[in-house]
């Protein structure tokens, strides 16, 4: 069952990191269109109405496609001052109530975001710019990385706690643990 899970964990994470690129490639499709936006105001005075609304949908829409990306890199925030000083089996405890509170936390803002998704759909809401764009397709698209968020890190919690339940606790601080110093360190330098 870890192998299979392992390969599954694997997958999510390579489709988490082409995600996450996606998001970044929007953003700076975004960048050249408010750069655009300002070029043909200034020289031509004349506005395309394009980057400020697309600017927005593209952060919350590129932000929530790269959550899990985030989480199998180890990337949120966390607090650990104490966590490196405790024993090990603290720390898995904590790691898999950090990853539960996560998996909580995906769950709450995927059910607010799909009610607003849904009211946008169900009212056939469009934004009040001039593109007026159906709401749906940006709100849908931000839902999708949500959901993959919420399933991204459901994935991880039973991958964690099968490998806790088998007393690796290597894997566990590699999935769910904070990162090293010696992590850290290897990540910042020059290859």
């Amino acid at each position: 069952m870890a192998a299979a899970l392992d390969i599954l964990v694997d997958r999510v994470d390579r489709i988490s990191r082409w995600l996450a690129y996606l998001g970044g490639v929007m953003l700076l499709v975004t960048v050249a269109l408010v750069i655009l936006e300002i070029v043909l105001r200034r020289v031509f005075a004349i506005s395309l109405a394009l980057g400020f609304e697309m600017s927005g949908y593209a952060l919350a829409i590129s932000s929530s496609w790269a959550f899990a990306y985030a989480l199998f890199c180890r990337a949120h925030i966390r607090i650990d001052a104490a966590y490196v000083r405790l024993g090990q089996r603290m720390r898995i405890g904590l790691d898999i109530l950090a990853l539960t509170l996560f998996v909580a936390f995906a769950m709450v803002v995927c059910e607010a975001a799909g009610g607003v998704l849904f009211e946008s759909v169900s009212r056939h809401s469009l934004s009040n710019t001039p593109l007026q764009t159906p709401l749906w397709i940006p709100q849908g698209l931000w839902l999708a990385g949500l959901v993959w968020f919420a399933f991204a890190t459901a994935l991880l919690l039973v991958r964690v706690l099968f490998a806790a339940a088998s007393g690796d606790a290597e894997t566990v601080q590699r999935l769910a643990g904070s990162q090293t110093l010696d992590e850290q360190i290897q990540e910042e330098a020059p290859v």
